[in-house]
């Protein structure tokens, strides 16, 4: 049934009142009953009706009476004799322009009434003419491969520690007679597990183009349509291509969009699209040439039937860089560019940094570098953008001069106990959160008690100031339980003792140890809420003048 917007309902609603009105008076001025007389009787029903109108139009003369309507032509009465005895309207040639008009709005009402239907039918269906056509034209395109020559593992730094696995891929598909010799059956799936920016698809269109073999790209989410069966359909298709074109590789990207767990896919649409993945994964040979490559950063969302054996059985994860992997990412992409960086200190600077996020940090380093005329980029310019490349631009201008210094004690305060406790870090903002970022693997229940007490740090000093708890701790709270969590369930570190207990022999310690930085912490808020941006080496000199 066809649903209306509510705000057509009205528009529509006029309009047909408009219409019917129209419609109505056009009728009854046409259904008049007008007798075509002659003069002699024109002039009789002129003597002996009351006449109500007498008008002139055209050739015509015409009376209206009580009775009827009479019409005869002018050259048949006394038209002078007629005036002079009665008012006679006389209208021009043009005289039907106002049932003209009328036809015409009735006609442009209609085609409006129209248009409005067909905009309230598709803002209901979802669905207007250009997504179908649109639509129409995906599921009737051509699989093509990509051409990934521009791309190979020299392009790509800090992939060292899997870089085997991949070469033995590309070996497979160079010379899969060798290992069909020596009857060696090689992954028909791997799957790329990492976090997003950390290069999944790069690497897979690298492996590609090292292989020299067609590269046949999909979305998880390319394959499920609004059309029963579309999406399975799609699914062979893209084998069938692949298998004539071997050796090939196809890559899924987020294959988890299509390959959740069916206990809790929500579409069966999904569900035929995943059975039709999974039989044509079945269907070809061992050493058939093709190799499907997919990404994810949630393996632990798929179902199980991808992961098992003679599937997605190889699998690969791929890691945020460490500090030497930055260096190597950071050299690569200042290539070509003129600067004056220390590329350790850069590479100290993005601890956690994807290499998607550390080459857009260089990009915008480098327009910032512009902007300001320089003939290089330099360390200001990566201190300037670092920031906005994480949170996003500044915020501090919205806040109030009383939230100005409750963000400024809450930083200040995490930020001085992460010095006092040996933590390395650059600066403290006013306008970003104080986070502690490391590229130690191995940590001991000291190091994760300790970060858990700068956490704890600011929400500890508010409440000691302000006597309140506030909405800024939500985070750091969060993090407090996780590393608590940690330490006691997934690390084992402590026993005989609970969470909450831990929780709070934590926030006791730090309470007594702001009693003793609290002075410093109280310097370093001014020169935050002032400046905005406070260094380590500052807050390490105020402490060192404390001692």
């Amino acid at each position: 049934m066809l649903r209306l917007n509510k705000k057509a309902k009205p528009i529509i609603i006029v309009s047909i009142l408009i219409a019917v009105s129209l419609i109505f008076y056009i009728s009854l001025k046409s259904s008049s009953n007008t007798l075509f007389v002659s003069g002699k009787k024109f002039t009789k029903v002129l003597e002996n009706q009351k006449v109500n109108e007498i008008y002139i139009r055209d050739k015509y003369i015409t009376a209206v009476t009580e009775r009827a309507t009479y019409k005869t032509p002018k050259s048949a009465v006394n038209i002078s004799k007629i005036q002079a005895e009665y008012p006679v309207a006389i209208y021009s040639k043009n005289g039907n322009i106002l049932i003209s008009i009328a036809i015409f709005i009735l006609l442009a009402i209609f085609v409006v009434l129209i248009m409005i239907l067909r905009k309230s039918f598709e803002r209901t269906t979802g669905l207007s003419h250009a997504r179908m056509a649109k639509e129409s034209l995906e599921l009737n395109h051509e699989i093509k491969p990509e051409f990934t020559d521009d791309i190979n593992f020299k392009s790509i730094a800090g992939i060292q520690d899997i870089k085997e696995d991949l070469e033995e891929i590309i070996s497979f598909l160079k010379y899969p007679y060798k290992y069909k010799k020596f009857g060696v059956r090689m992954p028909k799936g791997v799957l790329l597990i990492g976090p997003p920016g950390v290069g999944k698809t790069l690497i897979a269109k690298a492996i590609s183009s090292e292989a020299e073999v067609p590269f046949f790209y999909h979305s998880g989410s390319s394959f499920v349509h609004i059309y029963a069966g579309m999406g399975a359909k799609r699914v062979k298709e893209l084998f069938t291509k692949a298998k004539e074109m071997a050796p090939s590789i196809i890559f899924i990207d987020e294959i988890d969009s299509v390959g959740k767990n069916r206990n809790s896919l929500d579409s069966n649409e999904r569900e035929a699209t995943l059975n039709q993945l999974l039989v044509e994964m079945d269907g070809f040979s061992n050493n058939s040439g093709v190799v499907v490559i997919a990404a994810t950063n949630r393996i632990d969302v798929l179902d199980s039937a991808l992961l098992r054996p003679g599937r997605f059985d190889r699998r690969i994860f791929i890691t945020l860089p460490d500090i030497e992997e930055r260096k190597k990412i950071i050299t690569l992409y200042l290539k070509n560019k003129q600067h004056s960086l220390d590329i350790t200190e850069v590479a100290k600077l993005t601890a956690g940094f994807s290499p998607a996020a550390i080459e857009t940090l260089i990009n915008e380093a480098a327009l910032h570098c512009l902007r300001t005329r320089k003939s290089e980029i330099t360390i200001d310019d990566i201190y300037t953008v670092k920031d906005r490349v994480i949170y996003g631009k500044k915020r501090v201008a919205i806040l109030s001069k009383q939230e100005r210094e409750i963000e400024a004690d809450y930083q200040a305060a995490k930020a001085t106990v992460a010095t006092w406790l040996g933590f390395d870090f650059m600066k403290v903002h006013l306008s970003q959160p104080f986070t502690l970022s490391s590229d130690r693997l191995l940590l001991s229940k000291s190091d994760l008690l300790n970060s858990a007490k700068v956490y704890m740090a600011g929400i500890v000093y508010l409440s000691q100031k302000y006597n309140e708890s506030f909405n800024i701790a939500i985070d750091d709270r969060k993090v407090v339980l996780d590393i608590t969590q940690n330490i006691i369930s997934n690390y084992s570190m402590l026993e005989s003792t609970n969470q909450s207990s831990l929780v709070k022999e934590i926030q006791e310690e730090v309470n007594s140890l702001l009693v003793t930085l609290v002075v410093v912490i109280k310097r370093i808020s001014q020169e935050l809420n002032s400046k905005e941006v406070v260094t380590r080496e500052y807050i390490k000199e105020e402490l060192n003048a404390l001692l």
